[in-house]
């Protein structure tokens, strides 16, 4: 397979995921914190009030603006400290690029640990399964290390 060819067969691998991702987190949704497709009163008080105690940042028991605001620029700087981090780690020969081939490595990394029963396929279960134990929080979740881009 040349070059291009494997750029494209990541390009629509990408895509597939992308897809499958969606529709697991219309499944799934964050606060549905046993991964059982669905979601008690219980489950959902539980995520607000941890959600709160996280924005809470003085910890007085009162959410103010400012906090909200610094609470969404930490989410916002951990984010971007974790896409620097898969470039890096995708940047094998560390020349500041991620070339073609080290894109379909970084790839052919994570399509392995992907397949947990070693068929060469990744199906549903599986996809799903990767998906949870990295985080969905707007799919920015930590990959484990020499993971894609």
């Amino acid at each position: 397979m040349n070059t291009a060819q494997k750029i494209l067969s990541v390009i629509v691998s990408l895509v597939a995921v992308s897809a499958i991702a969606g529709e697991e987190r219309k499944l799934r949704p964050h606060f549905d914190l046993n991964g059982d497709g669905t979601v008690t009163t219980i489950e959902l008080s539980e995520y607000r009030q941890a959600e709160f105690a996280k924005m809470d940042l003085n910890g007085d028991g009162n959410l103010s603006r400012e906090e909200v605001t610094e609470y969404k620029a930490q989410l916002k700087a951990e984010r971007k400290a974790k896409k620097k981090d898969r470039f890096d780690r995708a940047d094998t020969n560390e020349d500041g690029q991620v070339s073609a081939d080290e894109f379909a490595a970084s790839t052919d990394k994570m399509a392995k640990r992907m397949d947990r029963n070693g068929d060469g396929t990744i199906d549903r279960r599986e996809m799903f399964k990767a998906m949870r134990s990295h985080g969905d929080e707007g799919h920015d979740g930590e990959h484990h290390k020499g993971d894609g881009v």
